[in-house]
C-alpha cells in the first residue's frame, strides 16, 4: 500500500510537469487535494495497523471459495488468474484500461484462463464499497461481468453513475435493492479482503495467477498494475507447464 501511496504522489508530481504549459483548471487542483487527502487518510491506517506487504512472484495459495457470480471466462479454464480489487482505485483503473483488454482477449476469450474477482475496497475510497456491493448484486442476476466492466470504464464513480451502469445492465431493481440491504453480501467482501490481507497483499490491485490443486489455488502473486507483459509471460510459463 504505502508503495503504490508513493507512487501515485510520483504520478501526480509528473502529471503536473507535464501540463505546466497550461494553467490548472479548478477541477484538476481539486481532485489533487482529494487524491493528497485519501493518502493522509491511507498512511494513517498503515500507521495503526501496519503489515507487511508480499512482493510479487511470491508463492500463494488461494483457498476456492463461493465464486460462481463473479467468474469472468470458462470454470474449466487451465489457469485462473485472481484480481483483488478496489473499484474506486486509479491503478486499478489503469489496469481495466491497458491490460485488461488484451488478457481477456487473449486467454479469457480462447478459454485458457478464468478471470475471478475479489474485493477489496480500501477504507479511504469511500464509493469502493458500494461499487462492490452492486456488482455483486449484478452477478446474482447474471450481469456481473458487464457491471464490472463498466464500472472501471466510468470518468467517476458516483451513486448516481452507479445506479446508472447497473440500470443499463437490465438488472432487475426490486431483487437488486433486497440484496443490496442483505448483510451476507457485505460479509462476502470483508471476507476477499481478509483473504487478501492473509496472502499479504494491502494495497490494489493484488493477483494471483495460479492452477487449481485440490481445493484450492496455487500459483504466484504479481503486485500493482503491472504492464502487460508482467502478466503474458507468467500467463504463458504456467500455461506451457504440465498441470498439477
Amino acid at each position: 500500500m504505502r508503495r503504490c501511496l508513493l507512487l501515485l504522489l510520483c504520478l501526480i508530481a509528473a502529471d503536473c510537469i507535464a501540463q505546466d504549459q497550461a494553467p490548472m483548471t479548478r477541477a484538476q487542483g481539486e481532485a489533487i487535494l482529494k487524491e493528497l487527502a485519501d493518502i493522509k487518510r491511507a498512511l494513517a491506517d498503515l500507521k495503526a495497523k501496519p503489515a507487511a506487504a508480499a512482493e510479487a512472484g511470491t508463492p500463494a495459495k488461494v483457498r476456492l471459495a463461493d465464486v460462481a457470480l463473479d467468474v469472468i471466462g470458462s470454470p474449466d479454464a487451465p489457469v485462473t488468474m485472481v484480481e483483488f480489487t478496489d473499484y474506486q482505485c486509479p491503478f486499478c483503473k489503469r489496469f481495466h484500461e491497458r491490460t485488461w483488454p488484451e488478457l481477456k482477449k487473449k486467454y479469457v476469450d480462447t478459454g485458457k484462463v478464468r478471470f475471478v474477482v475479489r474485493d477489496m475496497p480500501l477504507s479511504f475510497h469511500e464509493m469502493a464499497l458500494p461499487a462492490a456491493i452492486a456488482a455483486r448484486c449484478a452477478g446474482q442476476q447474471g450481469h456481473f461481468a458487464l457491471v464490472f466492466e463498466a464500472m472501471f470504464a466510468l470518468p467517476e464513480l458516483s451513486t448516481a453513475s452507479i445506479h446508472a451502469v447497473v440500470s443499463a445492465a437490465g438488472v432487475a431493481e426490486g431483487p437488486y435493492r433486497i440484496c443490496t440491504a442483505t448483510p451476507a453480501v457485505v460479509a462476502a467482501i470483508t471476507a476477499d479482503s481478509d483473504e487478501a490481507e492473509r496472502l499479504g497483499i494491502n494495497g490494489t490491485p493484488g493477483f494471483v495467477i495460479a492452477q487449481r490443486k485440490g481445493d484450492a489455488l496455487e500459483g504466484e502473486l504479481v503486485v500493482g498494475a503491472q504492464p502487460t507483459n508482467v502478466f503474458t509471460s507468467r500467463l504463458d510459463a504456467l500455461l506451457a507447464a504440465p498441470a498439477r
